[in-house]
């Protein structure tokens, strides 16, 4: 009952920091005996958020809150079993929060803190202090870039490559389509058939992907997938067109070696995936990922060339990085 008046109280104070990030810095529970102290490091104009009592137990004979080593920023004592307070750090620097407790009571005690930073400058700061500061007392600030987050997009690609007969001209009937993949790729689909039925099945595809996203089913995910074919690159649940009706060719997806091997003719190469007797097909790939690859197209008809429509939609991950400001001692 105490902890669920604490979080009433903690949204009431979230309301007061709205447009700025609460961010937690310590929860921690521990048996209450004697002197707990923990060290953190604060940026001038932090907020903080204290919530301190006691999960059994009645009372807490002390706590404080000081700006290292000996400036008092906030003291109470003979606390009650639950203790809200909002505190405004005045100087960039190491603070202890100290809970003392003396008697031979059997007390549990939880205390929370949170950080909702003055500004954008000082937002991202490690808390962390990571050394003896009792016997290294001085201190310097400092800055690094550090990872942040990811932005997922996706980036297409798409071509259309004409693939003779077997007896056309008695040339060869065996066609590349290469195609490179971003370095950050972490997973791709792609759609690859004869032109017209291709082009057939991604305009159902479209309209299933309107579908789904009129009956809300895209609302969650990373980012707003604009055809059917990035859609189920990202791994959701969309069932794209195949078909083995009409005509139809054979394709390899191959790296560079194989590629040449199949290019000279040789029906025995290795390949990441190969489909025959295809009109229109549609895969999901979590291998291989960035870098340069090829289809390897082959028509099986004997006068007869098909034109062959390619699609690849890769999901991609790019890292944010942001200017994250940590004490060090000097």
């Amino acid at each position: 009952m105490r902890w669920c008046l604490l979080i009433i109280i903690f949204f009431i104070f979230s309301r007061v920091a709205v447009g700025r990030e609460r961010i937690l810095v310590a929860d921690q529970t521990f048996r209450l005996d004697g002197e707990h102290e923990y060290f953190y490091a604060f940026a001038e104009g932090d907020q903080l958020d204290i919530e301190v009592g006691l999960v059994t137990g009645s009372r807490i004979k002390k706590v404080e809150l000081i700006a290292w080593p000996d400036r008092v920023v906030y003291s109470g004592y003979d606390l009650d079993t639950l203790v809200s307070k909002r505190v405004t750090i005045p100087h960039t620097g190491v603070f202890l929060w100290r809970i003392t407790e003396q008697g031979l009571g059997k007390k549990v005690c939880r205390f929370v803190i949170y950080r909702t930073a003055a500004g954008s400058s000082t937002a991202r700061m490690d808390t962390r202090v990571g050394w003896d500061i009792k016997t290294r007392p001085q201190w310097v600030v400092e800055r690094r870039r550090v990872e942040a987050g990811k932005k997922t997009d996706s980036y297409s690609i798409s071509g259309q490559v004409s693939v003779p007969g077997s007896k056309v001209g008695l040339g060869s009937n065996r066609v590349a389509y290469r195609f490179e993949l971003p370095s950050n790729t972490v997973q791709w689909a792609y759609r690859i058939g004869v032109s017209q039925v291709a082009q057939e099945a991604r305009r159902k595809d479209a309209e299933v992907l309107a579908e789904l996203t009129k009956k809300g089913a895209m609302k969650l995910v990373a980012f707003q997938p604009q055809t059917a074919l990035a859609a189920y690159a990202m791994g959701m649940a969309v069932q794209l067109t195949t078909s083995t009706a009409g005509e139809d060719i054979e394709y390899a997806l191959v790296d560079a070696g194989n590629l040449q091997r199949f290019m000279q003719g040789a029906d025995q190469y290795d390949a990441y995936i190969w489909q025959g007797s295809v009109s229109v097909d549609a895969q999901r790939r979590q291998h291989p990922l960035g870098g340069a690859y090829a289809f390897a197209l082959k028509n099986n008809n004997l006068l007869e060339s098909v034109e062959v429509l390619v699609e690849i939609e890769a999901i991609v991950e790019t890292l944010i990085f942001e200017d994250e400001f940590y004490l060090t001692p000097q």
